[in-house]
Protein backbone atom coordinates (compact mmCIF):
# COMPACT_ATOMS: atom_id res chain seq x y z
CA UNK A 1 0.00 0.00 0.00
CA UNK A 2 1.49 3.31 -1.11
CA UNK A 3 -1.36 5.85 -1.29
CA UNK A 4 -3.88 6.59 1.45
CA UNK A 5 -7.00 8.76 1.60
CA UNK A 6 -7.29 10.48 4.99
CA UNK A 7 -10.79 11.79 5.69
CA UNK A 8 -10.64 14.93 7.82
CA UNK A 9 -13.23 17.26 9.34
CA UNK A 10 -10.89 19.98 10.69
CA UNK A 11 -11.67 18.95 14.27
CA UNK A 12 -9.03 18.47 17.01
CA UNK A 13 -9.39 14.74 16.34
CA UNK A 14 -8.17 15.25 12.77
CA UNK A 15 -5.19 17.16 14.15
CA UNK A 16 -4.32 14.26 16.47
CA UNK A 17 -4.38 11.78 13.56
CA UNK A 18 -2.09 13.94 11.44
CA UNK A 19 0.31 14.60 14.31
CA UNK A 20 0.72 10.82 14.73
CA UNK A 21 0.75 9.98 11.01
CA UNK A 22 4.27 8.53 11.00
CA UNK A 23 2.56 5.37 12.27
CA UNK A 24 0.98 4.90 8.84
CA UNK A 25 4.38 3.97 7.46
CA UNK A 26 3.60 0.56 9.01
CA UNK A 27 1.37 0.00 5.99
CA UNK A 28 3.97 1.18 3.48
CA UNK A 29 2.14 4.48 2.90
CA UNK A 30 4.19 7.05 0.98
CA UNK A 31 1.48 9.49 -0.12
CA UNK A 32 -1.46 10.83 1.91
CA UNK A 33 -4.33 12.72 0.30
CA UNK A 34 -6.30 14.83 2.76
CA UNK A 35 -9.99 14.88 1.83
CA UNK A 36 -12.34 17.40 3.42
CA UNK A 37 -15.99 16.98 2.41
CA UNK A 38 -18.47 19.82 2.80
CA UNK A 39 -21.44 17.68 3.74
CA UNK A 40 -24.49 18.28 1.53
CA UNK A 41 -26.62 16.55 4.16
CA UNK A 42 -25.77 19.09 6.84
CA UNK A 43 -26.89 22.72 6.82
CA UNK A 44 -24.58 23.26 9.79
CA UNK A 45 -21.53 22.48 7.64
CA UNK A 46 -22.35 25.34 5.31
CA UNK A 47 -22.96 27.66 8.24
CA UNK A 48 -19.89 26.69 10.26
CA UNK A 49 -17.17 26.33 7.63
CA UNK A 50 -15.44 29.08 5.73
CA UNK A 51 -13.74 27.47 2.74
CA UNK A 52 -10.89 29.98 2.71
CA UNK A 53 -10.02 29.31 6.35
CA UNK A 54 -10.55 25.58 5.78
CA UNK A 55 -8.04 25.64 2.92
CA UNK A 56 -5.51 27.45 5.11
CA UNK A 57 -5.82 24.83 7.85
CA UNK A 58 -5.68 21.92 5.40
CA UNK A 59 -2.56 23.39 3.78
CA UNK A 60 -0.93 23.54 7.23
CA UNK A 61 -1.83 19.89 7.77
CA UNK A 62 -0.39 19.05 4.37
CA UNK A 63 2.86 20.85 5.25
CA UNK A 64 3.05 18.85 8.46
CA UNK A 65 2.77 15.59 6.52
CA UNK A 66 5.46 16.70 4.09
CA UNK A 67 7.70 17.52 7.05
CA UNK A 68 7.23 13.94 8.26
CA UNK A 69 8.44 12.56 4.93
CA UNK A 70 5.17 11.92 3.12
CA UNK A 71 4.13 13.09 -0.29
CA UNK A 72 0.87 14.94 0.40
CA UNK A 73 -2.04 16.51 -1.45
CA UNK A 74 -5.42 18.00 -0.54
CA UNK A 75 -8.97 17.85 -1.82
CA UNK A 76 -11.94 20.01 -0.74
CA UNK A 77 -15.15 18.67 -2.23
CA UNK A 78 -18.90 18.90 -1.71
CA UNK A 79 -21.15 15.87 -1.38
CA UNK A 80 -22.00 13.00 0.92
CA UNK A 81 -18.78 12.32 2.92
CA UNK A 82 -18.66 8.52 2.55
CA UNK A 83 -19.45 8.69 -1.18
CA UNK A 84 -16.85 11.37 -1.81
CA UNK A 85 -14.17 9.53 0.14
CA UNK A 86 -14.74 6.37 -1.88
CA UNK A 87 -14.80 8.43 -5.09
CA UNK A 88 -11.39 9.85 -4.19
CA UNK A 89 -10.15 6.29 -3.62
CA UNK A 90 -11.07 5.45 -7.20
CA UNK A 91 -9.76 8.67 -8.75
CA UNK A 92 -6.40 8.44 -6.98
CA UNK A 93 -6.07 4.65 -7.10
CA UNK A 94 -5.64 4.68 -3.31
CA UNK A 95 -5.03 1.47 -1.40
CA UNK A 96 -6.07 2.51 2.11
CA UNK A 97 -8.71 4.76 3.69
CA UNK A 98 -7.89 6.28 7.08
CA UNK A 99 -10.76 7.72 9.09
CA UNK A 100 -11.58 8.50 12.69
CA UNK A 101 -13.84 5.93 14.30
CA UNK A 102 -16.25 8.31 16.02
CA UNK A 103 -17.55 10.76 13.40
CA UNK A 104 -17.63 14.54 13.73
CA UNK A 105 -18.42 14.47 17.46
CA UNK A 106 -15.61 11.99 18.17
CA UNK A 107 -17.32 11.03 21.41
CA UNK A 108 -20.07 8.54 20.56
CA UNK A 109 -20.03 4.93 21.69
CA UNK A 110 -20.89 3.78 18.17
CA UNK A 111 -19.36 4.45 14.78
CA UNK A 112 -19.85 7.88 13.28
CA UNK A 113 -22.13 8.01 10.25
CA UNK A 114 -19.31 8.56 7.77
CA UNK A 115 -17.13 5.76 9.16
CA UNK A 116 -20.05 3.33 9.14
CA UNK A 117 -20.99 4.13 5.54
CA UNK A 118 -17.39 3.85 4.36
CA UNK A 119 -17.10 0.41 5.95
CA UNK A 120 -20.29 -0.84 4.34
CA UNK A 121 -19.22 0.34 0.88
CA UNK A 122 -15.46 -0.10 0.97
CA UNK A 123 -13.46 -1.22 -2.02
CA UNK A 124 -10.08 -1.14 -0.24
CA UNK A 125 -8.81 -1.66 3.34
CA UNK A 126 -10.11 0.84 5.91
CA UNK A 127 -8.21 1.88 9.04
CA UNK A 128 -10.37 3.17 11.89
CA UNK A 129 -8.32 5.32 14.26
CA UNK A 130 -9.42 5.00 17.89
CA UNK A 131 -9.69 7.87 20.35
CA UNK A 132 -9.63 8.00 24.13
CA UNK A 133 -13.11 9.05 25.22
CA UNK A 134 -12.42 9.34 28.93
CA UNK A 135 -13.75 12.60 30.42
CA UNK A 136 -11.26 15.26 31.41
CA UNK A 137 -11.89 14.84 35.16
CA UNK A 138 -8.78 16.75 36.14
CA UNK A 139 -9.93 19.85 34.29
CA UNK A 140 -13.33 19.78 36.01
CA UNK A 141 -11.63 19.57 39.40
CA UNK A 142 -9.35 22.49 38.57
CA UNK A 143 -12.33 24.62 37.58
CA UNK A 144 -14.11 23.84 40.85
CA UNK A 145 -11.16 25.22 42.84
CA UNK A 146 -11.88 28.73 41.61
CA UNK A 147 -15.65 28.48 41.99
CA UNK A 148 -15.94 30.38 45.28
CA UNK A 149 -13.62 33.23 44.25
CA UNK A 150 -14.71 33.63 40.65
CA UNK A 151 -18.12 32.06 40.35
CA UNK A 152 -19.12 33.96 37.23
CA UNK A 153 -15.83 33.22 35.49
CA UNK A 154 -16.12 29.55 36.49
CA UNK A 155 -19.54 29.27 34.85
CA UNK A 156 -18.28 30.84 31.64
CA UNK A 157 -15.28 28.49 31.50
CA UNK A 158 -17.39 25.44 32.24
CA UNK A 159 -19.78 26.25 29.42
CA UNK A 160 -16.92 26.67 26.97
CA UNK A 161 -15.17 23.52 28.10
CA UNK A 162 -14.15 21.26 25.20
CA UNK A 163 -13.45 17.55 25.83
CA UNK A 164 -9.80 16.68 25.53
CA UNK A 165 -9.19 14.72 22.33
CA UNK A 166 -6.33 12.22 22.39
CA UNK A 167 -5.49 9.11 20.42
CA UNK A 168 -6.12 5.91 22.31
CA UNK A 169 -2.81 4.44 21.12
CA UNK A 170 0.12 6.51 19.84
CA UNK A 171 1.78 3.36 18.48
CA UNK A 172 -0.29 1.36 16.00
CA UNK A 173 2.10 -1.57 15.64
CA UNK A 174 3.00 -2.32 19.28
CA UNK A 175 0.58 -5.26 19.58
CA UNK A 176 -1.36 -6.39 16.51
CA UNK A 177 -4.27 -8.83 16.74
CA UNK A 178 -5.40 -10.82 13.69
CA UNK A 179 -8.74 -12.54 14.15
CA UNK A 180 -9.45 -15.47 11.86
CA UNK A 181 -12.22 -17.96 11.20
CA UNK A 182 -10.14 -19.58 8.39
CA UNK A 183 -12.53 -18.28 5.72
CA UNK A 184 -11.29 -16.78 2.46
CA UNK A 185 -11.90 -13.34 3.97
CA UNK A 186 -9.65 -14.12 6.92
CA UNK A 187 -6.99 -15.70 4.71
CA UNK A 188 -7.04 -12.56 2.58
CA UNK A 189 -6.42 -10.41 5.68
CA UNK A 190 -3.58 -12.71 6.78
CA UNK A 191 -1.86 -12.46 3.39
CA UNK A 192 -1.99 -8.65 3.50
CA UNK A 193 -0.60 -8.66 7.02
CA UNK A 194 2.19 -11.04 6.07
CA UNK A 195 3.19 -9.51 2.75
CA UNK A 196 2.43 -5.79 2.91
CA UNK A 197 3.02 -4.51 6.43
CA UNK A 198 6.31 -3.39 7.94
CA UNK A 199 7.86 -5.61 10.65
CA UNK A 200 5.79 -5.94 13.81
CA UNK A 201 7.03 -6.24 17.42
CA UNK A 202 4.16 -8.54 18.44
CA UNK A 203 1.37 -10.37 16.61
CA UNK A 204 -1.42 -12.45 18.11
CA UNK A 205 -3.55 -14.65 15.87
CA UNK A 206 -6.86 -15.59 17.43
CA UNK A 207 -9.61 -18.04 16.50
CA UNK A 208 -12.78 -18.40 18.53
CA UNK A 209 -14.97 -21.50 18.44
CA UNK A 210 -18.35 -19.82 18.18
CA UNK A 211 -20.59 -21.06 20.99
CA UNK A 212 -23.65 -19.96 19.02
CA UNK A 213 -22.79 -22.40 16.24
CA UNK A 214 -21.42 -25.28 18.29
CA UNK A 215 -23.35 -25.51 21.57
CA UNK A 216 -26.69 -26.79 20.22
CA UNK A 217 -25.61 -29.74 18.11
CA UNK A 218 -21.81 -29.98 17.89
CA UNK A 219 -20.44 -29.56 21.41
CA UNK A 220 -19.43 -33.22 21.55
CA UNK A 221 -17.06 -32.50 18.66
CA UNK A 222 -15.44 -29.45 20.29
CA UNK A 223 -12.20 -31.28 21.17
CA UNK A 224 -11.88 -32.44 17.57
CA UNK A 225 -12.52 -28.92 16.29
CA UNK A 226 -9.90 -27.58 18.70
CA UNK A 227 -7.26 -29.98 17.40
CA UNK A 228 -7.98 -29.07 13.79
CA UNK A 229 -8.06 -25.34 14.37
CA UNK A 230 -4.98 -25.28 16.62
CA UNK A 231 -3.12 -26.97 13.76
CA UNK A 232 -4.42 -24.28 11.40
CA UNK A 233 -3.25 -21.52 13.75
CA UNK A 234 0.14 -23.19 14.05
CA UNK A 235 0.40 -23.27 10.25
CA UNK A 236 -0.31 -19.53 10.08
CA UNK A 237 2.22 -18.86 12.85
CA UNK A 238 4.98 -20.78 11.08
CA UNK A 239 4.17 -19.17 7.73
CA UNK A 240 4.36 -15.70 9.26
CA UNK A 241 7.55 -16.43 11.20
CA UNK A 242 9.26 -17.66 8.03
CA UNK A 243 8.76 -14.18 6.53
CA UNK A 244 9.11 -12.15 9.75
CA UNK A 245 11.39 -13.96 12.22
CA UNK A 246 11.77 -10.71 14.19
CA UNK A 247 8.10 -10.74 15.26
CA UNK A 248 6.90 -12.33 18.50
CA UNK A 249 3.94 -14.44 17.38
CA UNK A 250 1.32 -15.88 19.72
CA UNK A 251 -1.71 -18.01 18.86
CA UNK A 252 -4.93 -18.04 20.88
CA UNK A 253 -7.85 -20.49 20.63
CA UNK A 254 -11.00 -19.75 22.66
CA UNK A 255 -14.58 -21.01 22.97
CA UNK A 256 -17.43 -18.56 23.42
CA UNK A 257 -19.04 -15.50 21.86
CA UNK A 258 -16.59 -14.04 19.28
CA UNK A 259 -17.89 -10.47 19.59
CA UNK A 260 -17.42 -10.37 23.35
CA UNK A 261 -14.20 -12.40 23.57
CA UNK A 262 -12.44 -10.32 20.92
CA UNK A 263 -13.40 -7.07 22.67
CA UNK A 264 -12.30 -8.46 26.06
CA UNK A 265 -8.96 -9.62 24.69
CA UNK A 266 -8.26 -6.27 23.02
CA UNK A 267 -8.83 -4.47 26.31
CA UNK A 268 -7.00 -6.95 28.56
CA UNK A 269 -3.92 -7.29 26.34
CA UNK A 270 -3.79 -3.63 25.24
CA UNK A 271 -4.00 -4.45 21.56
CA UNK A 272 -3.09 -1.41 19.46
CA UNK A 273 -4.34 -2.63 16.06
CA UNK A 274 -6.98 -5.25 15.28
CA UNK A 275 -6.94 -6.66 11.73
CA UNK A 276 -10.06 -8.40 10.41
CA UNK A 277 -11.52 -9.59 7.15
CA UNK A 278 -14.71 -7.79 6.22
CA UNK A 279 -16.71 -11.01 6.36
CA UNK A 280 -16.53 -14.58 7.53
CA UNK A 281 -18.32 -17.90 7.37
CA UNK A 282 -21.67 -16.23 7.96
CA UNK A 283 -21.41 -14.16 4.77
CA UNK A 284 -24.69 -12.77 3.44
CA UNK A 285 -24.40 -11.27 -0.02
CA UNK A 286 -26.21 -7.99 0.54
CA UNK A 287 -24.19 -7.09 3.64
CA UNK A 288 -20.53 -6.30 3.01
CA UNK A 289 -19.54 -6.00 6.65
CA UNK A 290 -20.08 -9.02 8.90
CA UNK A 291 -21.66 -8.76 12.34
CA UNK A 292 -18.44 -9.61 14.21
CA UNK A 293 -16.37 -7.14 12.19
CA UNK A 294 -18.99 -4.43 12.70
CA UNK A 295 -19.20 -5.04 16.47
CA UNK A 296 -15.42 -4.87 16.84
CA UNK A 297 -15.24 -1.74 14.67
CA UNK A 298 -17.85 -0.09 16.88
CA UNK A 299 -16.54 -1.02 20.31
CA UNK A 300 -12.90 -2.11 20.19
CA UNK A 301 -10.43 -0.22 22.36
CA UNK A 302 -7.88 -0.36 19.55
CA UNK A 303 -7.36 0.90 16.06
CA UNK A 304 -9.13 -1.41 13.59
CA UNK A 305 -8.07 -2.35 10.06
CA UNK A 306 -10.88 -3.95 8.02
CA UNK A 307 -9.79 -5.78 4.85
CA UNK A 308 -12.32 -6.38 2.06
CA UNK A 309 -11.95 -9.49 -0.08
CA UNK A 310 -9.84 -8.38 -3.03
CA UNK A 311 -8.05 -10.83 -5.29
CA UNK A 312 -5.09 -8.48 -5.86
CA UNK A 313 -4.15 -8.78 -2.16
Amino acid sequence: MKTAILGIDLSPASDRIIENSTEFKLFGIQKIILVFVLNLRSIEDFADYNLDSAQIKIDLQKDHLVGLGFEADTRIVMGVPANEIMRQVKINDAELVIIGSRGNTWAKSTLGETASEVLHNMKCPVLLVAFDNKPAVKREEELKLVELRHFGNYIRQLRKQIPKIELLHKSISKHVLLTTDFSDFSENAFQLLKNHLAPLPKLTMMHIQDVNRIAKHLEDKLEEFNQIDMARLQRLKEEFENIHPETEVEIVLEYGNPKQLIADYIKAKQVTLTVMGSQGRGYIGQFFLGSVSLRVARQAESNVLIIPFLKKI
